[in-house]
């Protein structure tokens, strides 16, 4: 799913305001190190005018003054050297550091965004932006002290110029006036490609995930992978490719011009007397020497302000993307002494919860709801219900990962705010049909500890429960770190399993969790480790087609279209026998055998 980045309907009143503030607000923690830069291409600029003053004034003056004007020169050019050096590294600097600034700010959006705009967005708008985009805003780092350099010394010519001849200075902007006028209308142009390539752009980036999660599709079928990688994904990349090109065509034609124009101006001073220059040679030969040395500057000058108007633009897209998410609530979370968020509670309530959303399979509205319902610690509960009936939803709804649009849920009768939802949260460990594994044991064990007997202890408890749940042969964990994640599905589903228990939380959760494992394994799941977690007084869900299993809940409640139509209770006390099951996460299992499912 991509985001819309068309333009707003005013598009010639959209105001930069929201691209440059965050600009600023990236470079608030350079800006030393940028006010330095910026003087020091200021006096590279205006060393490199007096440059051409004194070597103008050296063809001018009389051998006795060849050796101070030397000096002049020499310091000049050494000031110059110095000033561009600074500069330079300066700003190769900020490019680095702002870009790096971007991607943590873009991150850190996302990461606080609530899920359901994170779904809606989706990863190719925001991948986007953190790499080309930002790539492009960096690249203004490196345009700008040329720009500053050379549109200090295009400023001081004009400024000499005018010293020599005021009607030679005004000729020389006029020709600069006009034709800035052609190249502003080449820039409208490019600007419009720029946005256009952008959101093919994205487009792009949302095919070249599909070439990655398609994998398997397109080697199975040729016709299906022509298609996609000529048709679809080639499409979006030419479309990319001829975008960007029009807009530097269009620089191109606007730099031609100016610079062509800057020729009628030399040959109009140079071949026409009426203006008067062919009454002193000596201040011909200043115009055409400052001219000339005026020249290379300005086409300096023009050639960086594409890249200018390309970072104006990659600002404005991901000022517009990270407006897709909501600005995070930054509220505080409730902490026991130890600093651990406070997860326990006694009861845990749904009153009428509804929540709607679009389903884009049955193209339709979807409702769940409304719905009650009352858990407490050391009670297992399985959720049953077909494909599409709403059973995930409730789940994420369940966990605070989506907002309830109606109803309330209360911890010991107190209500979920959007304050207190953040701390929700963490009482909650889950392990979701659509699951990702971290390389590391992110949030349980720290990597900066310098306590090495706490990061042994830890390690230990997650190599045992990988024995536990028969992986030991697979993977181990080291400082806090998998060996590796190249294993099948139900192995993965296993190791998230083992980061599950390692939490620790009081309420665990699991979307289909034993859909990939062997048969042997599902009854390890169900008859041993559920058990185990309700005997340590957690509160278990389980979402589920096992129907075998079912004896072993204390509920079973059934979802249809949205709303609980059944609730059965109280059958795992007619089953004997699982009491034996319900043994200490500690006690020792027997392993199933080991297999590569």
């Amino acid at each position: 799913m991509t985001v819309s980045n068309a333009p707003p309907a005013n598009g010639l009143d959209r105001p930069n305001k929201p691209a440059t503030r965050l600009l600023l607000s990236l470079l608030r923690r350079s800006r030393g190190a940028l006010a330095l830069a910026l003087i020091a291409c200021i006096a590279n600029g205006v060393s490199s005018v007096l440059l051409v003053a004194t070597l103008n004034r050296a063809l001018s003056a009389p051998a006795a003054a060849d050796l101070p004007l030397a000096l002049r020169f020499g310091a000049c050019a050494l000031v110059a050297l110095i000033a561009r050096i600074v500069s330079g590294v300066l700003f190769a600097g900020l490019s680095q550091d702002t870009m790096g600034h971007m991607r943590e700010h873009a991150a850190a959006r996302v990461a606080a965004a609530e899920l359901r705009d994170v779904e809606r967005v989706g990863a190719a708008p925001v991948q986007s932006v953190l790499t080309d985009d930002a790539t492009n805003v960096s690249m203004l780092f490196f345009a700008l002290p040329n720009i500053v350099m050379h549109g200090s010394i295009v400023a001081g010519c004009l400024a000499y110029l005018a010293r020599l001849s005021w009607p030679i200075c005004v000729l020389a902007l006029a020709a600069i006036l006009i034709g800035s006028l052609g190249y502003r209308y080449g820039d409208i142009r490019a600007i419009a490609s720029l946005e256009a390539a952008g959101r093919a752009q994205d487009r792009l980036f949302d095919y070249l995930g599909a070439l990655f999660a398609g994998a398997k599709e397109l080697k199975l079928h040729r016709k299906r992978a022509r298609q996609f990688v000529d048709g679809q994904l080639g499409a979006a990349i030419t479309e990319v490719r001829d975008h960007r090109r029009r807009a530097f065509v269009a620089y191109a034609a606007g730099v031609g011009w100016i610079i062509f124009l800057f020729y009628v101006f030399l040959g109009a001073a140079t071949f026409v007397p009426s203006i008067g220059v062919h009454a002193d040679a000596h201040a011909a030969a200043g115009y055409v020497i400052v001219f000339l040395f005026m020249l290379v500057p300005l086409d300096g000058l023009l050639n960086n302000l594409p890249t200018v108007n390309a970072a104006r633009v990659s600002l404005e897209r991901i000022e517009r993307v990270l407006a897709e998410f909501e600005e995070p609530h930054r509220a505080a979370v409730p902490a026991t002494a130890s600093g651990a968020p406070c997860a326990t509670f006694r009861a845990l309530t749904l009153r009428g919860i509804t929540h709607a959303y679009f389903h884009e399979r049955d193209e339709r509205m979807f409702r769940i709801g409304p719905i009650d319902l009352s858990f407490r610690p050391g009670e297992l509960v399985f959720i049953v219900g077909g494909n599409g009936s709403g059973k995930t939803t409730l789940a994420k709804v369940l966990t605070g990962l989506y907002e309830p649009q109606g109803g309330v849920i209360e911890v010991d009768g107190l209500p979920v705010t959007r304050d207190t939802r953040p701390a929700y949260r963490e009482r909650f460990s889950t392990v979701f049909n659509d699951f990702h594994l971290f390389d590391t044991l992110l949030g349980i064990v720290d990597p900066d500890d310098t306590n090495a007997a706490a990061r042994a202890a830890a390690d230990a408890r997650a190599n045992a429960l990988l024995a536990k749940l028969a992986l030991d042969h697979k993977v181990r964990v080291e400082n806090g770190t998998f060996s590796t994640r190249a294993l099948s599905t139900g192995q993965r589903k296993r190791l998230a399993l083992v980061v599950a228990y390692l939490e620790d939380r009081p309420f665990y959760l699991f979307d289909e969790w034993a859909a990939d494992q062997d048969p042997s394994f599902k009854a390890v799941f169900y008859e041993q480790l559920l058990p185990e977690l309700r005997a340590r007084g957690k509160t278990v869900v389980v979402i589920t087609h096992d129907d075998r299993y079912f004896p072993v809940a204390d509920r079973v409640l059934k979802l249809d279209n949205g709303a609980i139509v059944n609730e059965t209770r109280g059958v795992q006390h007619a089953v004997a026998g699982h009491s034996a099951a319900r043994a200490t996460m500690h006690a020792d299992v027997q392993q199933p055998k080991r297999d590569a499912s």
